[in-house]
């Protein structure tokens, strides 16, 4: 759908980065946003299944939700819910969907681990106007599954699955359902296994890059999560990320574009320059609950994060020069 004022900002954004601007007349393009940073599984490479004790937990309420989506809706063309957390072990989850989806008709995306699903989340998300359900599933049996989804069960989430697309076809939806499958050392040669079980559902499958320690790979030097995490590295070089002789990133983000574009809220309200890093407080650029948006927006913090994107001179350290000492981001 034609939109003037997405447009607009479009533009707007992609000429202030391009000339160089650190304090913006636009807004972001795009929001994460994360209603829970809860889970049940025990991931090995996730703070949040490491049981990490520097991030508070938690949930958003929905009021709080509402009204930060009220306030940002009109810039927005997506909304991504999801980040840190299991989304459906938020009991508003669906009702979060239906205020960006149905009432601000924005682009809406979740992604799931599936392994609980109640009857009332299976009819409320084939209905609630979602456009696409991201389901992570790393690997085609339980035993190789397990190993990085520890505590998950495999058939519950295959279950799921088929039981999403009933409803899907039931309620005659355009939700998309996608099997994610993050291509790791011990799950790398059930890709094609993977490929046919995903044909048998019905949804589609795409295959991710892995990362090491979720944030070690940001606050921590590359080659150190190389030899940390190096168990779980696959051989398949398409989809090993590392230079493993020089250690470094095979492709670092040559220029990162986030601070201009998009944006991500915590559900305690702390505001991110993006999703790739853990959560807590001290890199927070300002705390949406406590200030208006726009002046976190064009505040200190994000001014001196592009800034150090962009090369100029700045006094203020953000978790943006992290990034980019630590060899994630290599201009």
């Amino acid at each position: 759908m034609f939109n003037l004022h997405h447009r607009i900002n479009r533009i707007l954004i992609k000429l202030s980065y391009r000339f160089g601007v650190s304090k913006l007349f636009s807004m972001p393009k795009m929001l994460a946003l994360d209603p829970t940073n809860l889970c049940d599984l025990k991931c090995p490479l996730c703070p949040t299944g490491l049981r990490d004790k520097t991030i508070e937990r938690g949930s958003i309420k929905l009021e709080q939700f509402k009204t930060i989506i009220d306030r940002l809706a009109k810039h927005l063309q997506s909304i991504n819910l999801y980040s840190w957390g299991e989304p459906l072990l938020h009991k508003s989850l669906v009702d979060m969907i239906r205020h960006t989806a149905i009432r601000h008709k924005v682009r809406t995306i979740t992604s799931v681990h599936l392994g609980n699903l109640s009857d009332e989340q299976v009819e409320g998300l084939a209905t609630s106007g979602l456009d696409k359900l991201i389901v992570s599933v790393d690997g085609a049996t339980q035993d190789v599954y397990e190993k990085y989804r520890v505590g998950g069960d495999i058939k519950k989430v295959f279950t799921n699955m088929e039981r999403l697309m009933e409803a899907k076809k039931r309620h005659n939806s355009n939700l998309n359902i996608v099997w994610n499958f993050l291509v790791m050392k011990q799950n790398e040669h059930q890709m094609d296994m993977a490929r046919d079980r995903a044909k048998e559902i019905g949804v589609d499958i795409t295959f991710s890059i892995m990362r090491t320690n979720l944030k070690d790979d940001i606050l921590g030097k590359v080659e150190d999560n190389i030899k940390n995490d190096s168990e779980w590295i696959p051989e398949n070089a398409d989809f090993n990320p590392y230079d493993l002789e020089q250690k470094k990133q095979k492709n670092p983000i040559k220029f990162c574009k986030r601070p201009w574009m998009e944006t991500f809220i915590n559900w305690n309200g702390d505001v991110f320059p993006c999703g790739c890093v853990a959560t807590e407080s001290k890199y927070a650029m300002g705390n949406a609950f406590e200030t208006d948006f726009k002046n976190i927006w064009n505040g200190e913090k994000y001014i001196a994060a592009r800034k150090e994107l962009l090369d100029q001179p700045n006094d203020l350290e953000t978790i943006c020069h992290l990034c980019k000492a630590n060899g994630y981001y290599t201009p």
